[in-house]
This record gives structure tokens, C-alpha cells and sequence, in this order.
């Protein structure tokens, strides 16, 4: 765990608690939350959620935000990016609906036959990287 030592919102200096107070002694648990508030430090968030394909998580120097200390920002893509992570998504969605298909192969043997329900999910399957949204695939529902 990483924390930031702020002045206002400033930040002064970070680091592992150990890093910033190397002669202090400090509990397995870590520092006790009265030390940290005595020494204007907030714990340093490393990682935000990105919701969009178009977006990044991209480490920068520690700031402060909104009485939160980060050390990550949320950035757009390049459109060379952002073509990569769609490519990358289409080829984890088929790789899913490949394995999907296989967990149903052997009901499609030449000794069964094959209800209408099954084709169906099946052929819903093979149509799965026809849809536009690589992150928004609304996948078939297997048939009872």
C-alpha cells in the first residue's frame, strides 16, 4: 500500500509507509489511521475503473483530487488503440464462442439427433461476431 504525504493538495512526498518513515516501527496491520490522519497522508488509489473501450489507465505522478490521492489518470485511446482493443475483444469473443461450440459438439454427433432448439443456440453462436459491439454481445441463452 502506497500513501501520499499532502499539503493541502499538494502532494509532498509518497511512497510505501516504510519508505516515508523508515525509523518509525509500524504494526502488520500498518499504520494506525490516527498517524496517518497526524501526518496529512492519504492512501494512494492505484487503479480506477475504465468503462469505455475507448479509454486507458495511464500512471502519473501522485496528485490529489477531490480529498483523494491518485497515482492514474483515465485518458482516451489513440485511434490506434483503440483499434487494437476492439480487435483484441473480437478475437476473446470468438475464442468464447468457440469453446461454447465445442461444449456442445458431441450433441450434434452423427448417431443424435439434434433438436430445433440446439440448431438454434448453435447457429445463434456462429452469428455471435455479427453484432456490432464487441463489448456489448448479447450471448444466446443455451436451450434446456
Amino acid at each position: 500500500m502506497k500513501y501520499a504525504i499532502v499539503d493541502g493538495s499538494t502532494v509532498t512526498k509518497s511512497g510505501t509507509i516504510y519508505e516515508l518513515f523508515p525509523n518509525v516501527s509500524f504494526p502488520k496491520s500498518g499504520a494506525p489511521a490516527s498517524f496517518v490522519s497526524e501526518n496529512n497522508m492519504l492512501e494512494i488509489t492505484e487503479w480506477i475503473s475504465t468503462t469505455k473501450p475507448d479509454q486507458k489507465l495511464t500512471k502519473v505522478d501522485v496528485y490529489v483530487e477531490g480529498g483523494k490521492a491518485y497515482d492514474c489518470k483515465v485518458e482516451t485511446c489513440s485511434e490506434e488503440e483503440k483499434n487494437a482493443a476492439i480487435a483484441s475483444q473480437w478475437r476473446n469473443i470468438r475464442e468464447d464462442r468457440d469453446e461454447k461450440l465445442k461444449e456442445t459438439d458431441w450433441r450434434a454427433s452423427s448417431d443424435l439427433t439434434l433438436s430445433d432448439a440446439w440448431k438454434n443456440y448453435r447457429q445463434a453462436l456462429r452469428d455471435v461476431p455479427s453484432q456490432s459491439d464487441p463489448f456489448a454481445i448479447t450471448w444466446p441463452t443455451e436451450p434446456s
